[in-house]
C-alpha cells in the first residue's frame, strides 16, 4: 500500500471520514503510521538493511542508522559483524560494552576481533545550513533540499528519519531519503509554503541513538565495516511512499495508527478494538516467520553453519 491509501485506510477507521479529515492534519497522521509500523518491525524482526561504516583514524565509536533496532546475523549462539581492510574479510564477534570497557585497550588496531553496540552516549550535533538552489514541492508531496556546501553522505551525515527545520519558511519534517552527498528528499508540513527557496535557513537534529564501538581505536582510515541490522521501515510521509510490507500487513499497521490517533478522544472499547486488529497481525506475521523458518531449515541448511 502507498502513502495515500495508508492514510485513507486510517480515516476509514475512524467513526466519521470527512470529519476526521478536518480533524487530523497529515502530519499526524503518518505520525501514528509510522509509529505503528515501527512497533510491528521491532515485534516481528522481518525488517532487514545493511549499513557500511568506514573507519577513522584514532576513532572507536560509529553512529548507526536511525533506523538501527538491532542486529540479526548470528553464530554459534553470538552476533557478528562484517569487517573488510581493503585486502580480507573477517568476522569480529559482537560483545556486551562492559567488556571492551574492562580490557581498556589504549594502542590502536588495525583489524578488531570485537565490537559492541550501545547507546550513544551523548546526542549528535545538529547540522545547519542554507539552501543553495528553489524547490517546489513534488506531486508526491516531497521536496529536495539542495546544500552545495554540505557531505550529507559523509562529514555532515544525515540518515532517514532525521528531523528537519526550515527555519526561514517555518515548516518543520522529516528526511525521507539522502539521494546524494549534496541532496535530501525530505516532508516538510505546517509552514508557509513547504517548500525550499534559495537561501532558506535549514536546521536538522539527527535522530540516531546507537553506535558501534571498536575494542580499541581505529589505526587504520578507509577500512569497511558491514553491519547487518533489523531496520525500522522507510518514513512515509507522502502519498507515493511505501514500505516492503504485504498489503495485509499494512491494513493491520493502519488499525495500529488509528488507534494511537484517537487514543485521547474516544472510549477504551473503540480503541482497544482497532488495537486488537494490529496486535492479531503482529501475531499473524511472527507465526508465518516461523513457520517458514522452520519449513527451510533457517540458516542450519547453509553451507558451515
Amino acid at each position: 500500500m502507498d502513502g495515500k491509501s495508508l492514510l485513507n485506510a486510517v480515516l476509514d477507521l475512524c467513526d466519521d471520514r470527512n470529519a476526521a479529515a478536518e480533524l487530523y492534519h497529515r502530519r499526524r497522521i503518518f505520525e501514528c503510521l509510522d509509529h505503528a509500523c515501527a512497533i510491528f518491525c521491532r515485534s516481528v524482526r522481518s525488517y532487514k538493511a545493511s549499513a557500511t561504516l568506514t573507519t577513522v583514524a584514532l576513532q572507536q565509536d560509529y553512529t548507526l542508522p536511525a533506523d538501527f533496532i538491532d542486529l540479526y546475523m548470528k553464530r554459534g549462539g553470538g552476533y557478528f559483524v562484517r569487517y573488510y581492510d581493503g585486502t580480507d574479510y573477517s568476522w569480529p564477534r559482537v560483545v556486551p560494552w562492559e567488556e571492551l570497557f574492562q580490557a581498556n585497550l589504549t594502542d590502536e588496531q588495525s583489524v578488531p576481533s570485537r565490537v559492541s553496540i550501545r547507546e550513544a552516549e551523548s546526542a549528535a550535533t545538529a547540522i545547519t545550513g542554507t539552501a543553495t538552489a528553489t524547490a517546489a514541492k513534488g506531486a508526491d508531496g516531497l521536496c529536495t533540499l539542495t546544500d552545495s556546501t554540505k557531505a550529507f553522505l559523509t562529514t555532515n551525515r544525515v540518515w532517514p528519519r532525521d528531523k528537519i527545520h526550515n527555519t526561514t519558511d517555518g515548516s518543520s519534517g522529516v528526511v525521507v531519503a539522502v539521494p546524494t552527498a549534496t541532496t535530501l528528499r525530505v516532508a516538510l508540513f505546517e509552514g508557509g509554503n513547504d517548500d525550499w527557496t534559495n537561501t532558506d535557513a535549514y536546521t536538522i537534529v539527527p535522530s540516531a541513538e546507537k553506535q558501534l564501538s571498536l575494542e580499541a581505536e581505529a589505526e587504520t582510515p578507509g577500512h569497511l565495516i558491514l553491519v547487518p541490522y533489523i531496520a525500522m521501515p522507510e518514513p512515509v510521509y507522502s502519498d507515493y511512499g511505501a514500505w516492503r510490507l504485504p498489503e495485509r500487513s499494512c491494513r493491520g499497521i493502519a488499525a495500529g495508527a488509528a488507534a494511537l490517533l484517537q487514543l485521547a478522544r474516544h472510549s477504551y472499547t473503540e480503541t482497544s478494538w482497532m488495537n486488537g486488529q494490529f496486535s492479531e497481525e503482529i501475531r499473524r506475521a511472527k507465526t508465518e516467520i516461523g513457520r517458514a523458518i522452520l519449513d527451510g531449515g533457517g540458516n542450519r541448511n547453509r553451507p558451515g553453519w
